[in-house]
């Protein structure tokens, strides 16, 4: 068994049916070579009784309640495949994104995960939020790591789990590597998701997150950062109760994480996926090859301590963060004002540093930011590819999807 699919879906019975009808036709294996499995999440549309009905060697899960995206753990557990695809029921790999993964996975050992592109039928894209992640829809995973580390944990129930996932498979020495030219489609069928919950999740979720696994220096950098940021956009959306909320059940768990002894990540964890000291010496020797002495700080992104942090080691005014998010208009951070994009040229700047290091974003913010500077932008990430420039199938992104 060389692959197992795992899907989790809620209420989304027409949907998952195309999406397992594609998976049907397009895995590039015999069919006694993989699997798949759909873990269904308490739906009340005869999603079950489809599945069942339709495509009987799909190995159904049933759970009387909707447990959110930890249903996963049920499937892991009965899994056979080297290798598990972790997929939502409109997401699917796209050409030879499988191939492509295993044959990496299979000569190197030390990478539990690869983590694709994600391709939305507009022609845009989506990513975490920081590259050292693992994306829900978009992951090939060692199953023999996840045995090792565990599953998906229950608390978060959805927004933050695959980071939670993914601190723990560094920890435990793997690496997750994303690449560019492993494609995945993510057909975002709109969902009867509740925003608000959506909102509290994003925020209680990080909030744990650096509970539970930061030392306390930059436990409360990025309880503050990721507050602030996280707080903001829920206050935007209309859901100040639900921030409200939040804030408390995420001071509930931060009793629970104290007593029940953190999870502290190692030094070297730590600097592989939040890159405090790469993006430190990046901005270090930018500015002494530019001469820049003042800046300001592109996105207030999930990223902007450490690029904060950054200027300030190297020595550099910032004058003010940019970010165009209505979210952020005339806030502050860290006693800096937050300004539109447009703004810059009237700040004074010699250089400007993004902060966002989203895949999905990287280069449309430096586009965006290009309209309004034409002195130098560091960028703070770069795309990585599977298969070498100019190589087999290495064809636009656009054309692929």
């Amino acid at each position: 068994m060389i692959i197992s699919y795992i899907i989790i879906t809620h209420n989304r019975c027409q949907t998952l049916m195309a999406n397992l009808a594609r998976l049907e036709r397009q895995t590039p294996w015999r069919r006694d070579q993989w699997e798949l499995f759909v873990v269904d999440n308490a739906s009340t549309d005869q999603t079950a009784q489809t599945v069942a009905s339709w495509f009987p060697t799909v190995n159904l899960i049933r759970r009387p309640t909707n447990e959110g995206m930890s249903a996963r753990n049920h499937a892991i557990e009965s899994a056979r495949g080297k290798y598990i695809v972790f997929l939502d029921d409109d997401s699917y790999p796209m050409g030879t994104a499988l191939k492509d993964s295993v044959a990496y996975l299979e000569a190197h050992p030390k990478t539990a995960a690869v983590v694709g592109r994600v391709v939305l039928p507009n022609g845009e894209c989506e990513a975490p939020a920081m590259p050292a992640v693992t994306l829900g829809g978009a992951s090939v995973v060692r199953r023999e790591v996840l045995k090792k580390v565990g599953g998906f944990a229950a608390e978060f129930f959805r927004q933050a789990e695959e980071y939670d996932l993914s601190f723990r498979i560094w920890e435990a020495g793997y690496i997750i590597e994303r690449f560019e030219d492993v494609l995945f489609g993510h057909d975002k069928v709109p969902a009867s998701r509740s925003s608000d919950l959506t909102a509290r999740m994003d925020l209680r979720n990080n909030l744990i997150l650096a509970e539970r696994y930061l030392p306390k220096p930059l436990r409360r950098e990025y309880r503050r950062d990721w507050l602030r940021r996280y707080g903001l956009l829920a206050l935007h959306e209309g859901h100040r109760q639900a921030a409200m909320q939040a804030i408390a059940e995420a001071r509930r768990m931060a009793r629970t994480e104290s007593d029940a002894g953190r999870r502290i990540l190692k030094s070297r964890t730590i600097e592989s996926i939040f890159d405090l000291e790469m993006q430190a010496g990046m901005v270090k020797q930018w500015a002494v090859t530019r001469g820049i002495g003042r800046v300001a700080i592109a996105g207030m992104s999930k990223n902007l301590y450490a690029t904060f942090r950054a200027a300030r080691r190297a020595g550099l005014e910032i004058a003010a963060i940019v970010d165009s998010h209505p979210a952020f208009a005339g806030r502050s951070y860290r006693g800096l004002p937050i300004c539109p994009v447009i703004t810059i040229d009237k700040l004074d700047v010699q250089g400007v540093v993004l902060s966002n290091v989203n895949p999905a974003q990287v280069d449309g913010r430096i586009k965006e930011l290009s309209w309004c500077f034409r002195g130098p932008v560091l960028r703070l990430w770069e795309p990585k590819y599977l298969r070498p420039a100019g190589g087999a199938g290495d064809e636009p992104l656009s054309k692929v999807a």
